[in-house]
């Protein structure tokens, strides 16, 4: 047991050490413009905005600052966690200052990246307003009076209802399906966590030591030769 408890020291102490940054980000819903929902809606809602959170698209920018050259490996050095409302970015890597440095770029970049996308979702719903505005005008143009704001000329109307349908297909696009209800709370970059992602060295001495033991005891079972002349 002693044996194995000087190994699994030693092996501690040469084994590459890592750390995990964590930052945090709040994403919430407005019940008010969504109603009531189901515990399966809500996370629809919020699984988008983890899409976003790590795409390729954010999380490229953070690997160019990385010492990683290689994307996929460096990706799988990254997870999002969410507890109710709020998204744990976390980074994991050998230098604890680059882990923070990187969790922190990664907030910037996914903060800019949701706000962006939600804009997208605002200008679509605008656009589809604006489109059902103009469905109405086509349904009463069997009415003498045409409704304010309709245009009297069919080729223009029908332009815009194309202008609009086109706007409203590009603007859904940019947004990656986030919706318009969803909340973005406040950065909180002084809230990042550092933390040891390998084992203390405690864990490994009591491992080793617990190997030691288990060696000792298969001893006792190995069979020694009788020593007959």
């Amino acid at each position: 047991m002693i044996a194995g408890s000087v190994i699994g020291f030693l092996f501690w102490m040469f084994l590459p050490q890592q750390y995990t940054a964590v930052s945090k980000l709040s994403v919430s819903i407005d019940y008010n413009r969504t109603g009531k929902l189901d515990d399966l809606e809500q996370d629809r809602l919020l699984g988008i905005t983890e899409d976003i959170l790590h795409s390729d698209s954010v999380m490229k920018t953070v690997f160019e600052k990385a010492s990683e050259t290689d994307y996929p490996t460096f990706f799988e050095t990254t997870r999002t966690t969410r507890t109710n409302e709020t998204w744990s970015l976390a980074i994991t890597e050998k230098d604890p200052k680059e882990a923070a440095e990187l969790s922190l770029l990664w907030l910037d970049t996914a903060f800019d990246a949701l706000h962006e996308a939600h804009r997208h979702a605002i200008l679509a719903e605008a656009y589809q307003n604006e489109l059902d505005g103009l469905t109405r005008c086509i349904q009463n143009t069997a009415r003498t009076a045409q409704p304010a704001g309709c245009p009297d000329d069919p080729e223009t109307l029908s332009g815009l209802i194309s202008g609009y349908t086109q706007k409203i297909q590009e603007e859904l696009l940019s947004s990656s399906g986030i919706s318009t209800a969803i909340q973005i709370g406040a950065k909180s970059p002084e809230q990042i966590q550092l933390r040891p992602a390998s084992r203390s060295a405690a864990a490994d001495t009591i491992l080793g030591a617990f190997c030691g033991l288990i060696i000792s005891f298969s001893l006792c079972w190995v069979p020694k030769g009788n020593g007959r002349v």
